[in-house]
């Protein structure tokens, strides 16, 4: 993901208060819940983006929605975003803390796009496979998709490993598309 400076420096800011206190990991369990309830709730991200509505309204939107879930320190910030009118960063935030915490513990993030939800061991399979090619430790995010047909794809950092149906049709279909018969023989 491509984050602005602001969303970067925001985000280290917090991990580093996080990790100095020595609550990074609720931090980061505070942080993927903020991310959850921005994906699962356009209203509140609506809420956040909204110039008219007074920051004391939204500090009370956020206050009731996270006070009794995340720590005390996770809340001071996601109010301290507000004050500072930076509230509209608040999602990204969330993503850029959770990348560097992953950072911070040696994680790399696999995305698996297949045709249909892998298997638990194909999954396993993957994990391994993945693991031992850049000796960090797996985070695999799973999607499916119709329109690959069979096989799979995995993007992990700048690679791509492509074994979809999909592809090897289009390829051929290039290859057939070559005319090799040549007139006069």
């Amino acid at each position: 993901m491509s984050y602005t400076k602001i969303t970067l420096r925001y985000a280290a800011a917090f991990f580093d208060l996080a990790t100095e206190k020595g609550i990074v990991e609720k931090a980061n369990e505070d942080m993927a819940l903020l991310g959850t309830v921005c994906k699962s709730n356009h209203d509140f991200v609506s809420m956040l983006h909204n110039p008219v509505i007074h920051a004391d309204k939204k500090n009370n939107v956020v206050t009731a929605i996270f006070g009794e879930s995340v720590n005390k320190m996770s809340l001071s910030f996601m109010k301290l975003m507000v004050r500072k009118r930076r509230e509209k960063y608040l999602p990204l935030i969330a993503e850029a803390f959770n990348d560097l915490f992953k950072i911070s513990r040696g994680i790399k993030t696999a995305y698996v796009t297949s045709a249909i939800a892998l298997a638990a061991g194909e999954k396993a399979g993957v994990l391994n496979i993945l693991s031992k090619l850049t000796d960090k430790k797996i985070d695999l995010v799973e999607k499916t998709d119709d329109n690959l047909i069979g096989g799979f794809v995995i993007n992990l950092d700048n690679f791509q490993i492509d074994q979809s149906l999909a592809t090897k049709i289009k390829e051929l279909k290039k290859d057939f598309e070559k005319n090799l018969f040549i007139k006069g023989f």
